[in-house]
């Protein structure tokens, strides 16, 4: 199966519905704000889904959802001035059935770093082709964590960080950046 990430809009109500990563907040979120923050312009929500489902126009099954926005980061006391432009993933979550140790793809990998990936591939080609921005930042919560430093989020020491999240009720995330100017992003993205 090959995944795709497609917008919110392109799928029913009744897939939306059916959707359960396992934690309430974000099952919550996907079916009752997402289309409210899209017609509002706080983020666009994208789902995964699976490719050839969605040629057909019969998606039946929603793998994993992003919402997105775009926001910029201003450097440290040092250097006021500098500003980064960004995409910032405000929720992304996995279907729990594609979670955890045992749910991995044909080579080994977690079916969740690999929905990763492609988000992260479709913001690289937003990037360039799009809207111009030159990282990705998000607020991590545990459960992620792990997933966004393995595939190099990192904490930066050069620009502030949105520190707390305004629209969504989580406690205890750690705020991280992908900078897609970095020698090795490419090779994160696509290798």
């Amino acid at each position: 199966m090959t995944f795709e990430w497609t917008s919110l809009n392109n799928v029913s109500s009744d897939v939306v519905e059916r959707f359960d990563c396992g934690e309430e907040v974000f099952n919550d979120f996907l079916k009752k704000q997402a289309k409210t923050w899209m017609s509002e312009g706080y983020a666009v929500t994208y789902v995964a889904v699976d490719k050839n489902e969605l040629d057909k126009g019969n998606v039946r099954r929603i793998f994993a959802y992003a919402a997105v926005n775009a926001t910029g980061l201003l450097g440290k006391q040092g250097n006021k001035n500098k500003y980064l432009s960004c995409a910032e993933i405000r929720m992304f979550a996995v279907s729990k059935y594609l979670r955890g140790s045992e749910a991995v793809d044909v080579d080994g990998e977690r079916y969740s770093y690999k929905l990763f990936q492609a988000l992260m591939q479709e913001m690289y080609c937003i990037s360039t082709s799009v809207i111009g921005f030159c990282a990705v930042t998000l607020n991590a919560n545990s459960t992620g964590l792990n997933l966004y430093k393995k595939f190099g989020f990192m904490h930066s020491e050069e620009y502030i960080l949105p520190e707390e999240e305004d629209k969504i009720d989580i406690d205890g995330c750690t705020p991280l950046i992908f900078s897609f100017i970095e020698e090795d992003a490419l090779d994160r993205l696509f290798l």
